[in-house]
């Protein structure tokens, strides 16, 4: 799996105009991304940190054809743009991971 997290900074003024146009455009561009296996918008708990928008994807080919697709180009210029002051991206590749026990242990 190959991961791709963009933390976004973003001034309090701005948030709930953040929150509702970014999280829109992942709702309606991302969906039917082919190698995207999930994305997602966490809102920081620490005053110095910025949003974190995680996409998952099959491997870095899936995310390289993903930044010459239509949905990327979309999700980049919607109409009512979120208001971000600066980012930083990153990569990863996941080493290890641990799927969660999904049923309850009988005694």
């Amino acid at each position: 799996m190959f991961v791709v997290i963009n933390e976004l900074f973003v001034a309090d003024e701005n948030r709930a105009v953040f929150e509702r146009n970014f999280a829109a455009s992942m709702k309606g561009t991302l969906p039917e991304v082919y190698g995207l296996c999930g994305a997602r918008l966490q809102r920081p708990t620490e005053s110095d940190r910025g949003y974190l928008s995680i996409l998952e994807f099959t491997d870095e080919q899936a995310y390289s054809a993903y930044l010459e697709s239509n949905a990327f180009q979309a999700a980049h210029h919607w109409p009512d743009h979120a208001p971000i002051d600066g980012n930083r991206l990153s990569t990863y590749e996941v080493l290890t991971d641990i799927e969660p026990r999904r049923e309850i242990p009988t005694a």
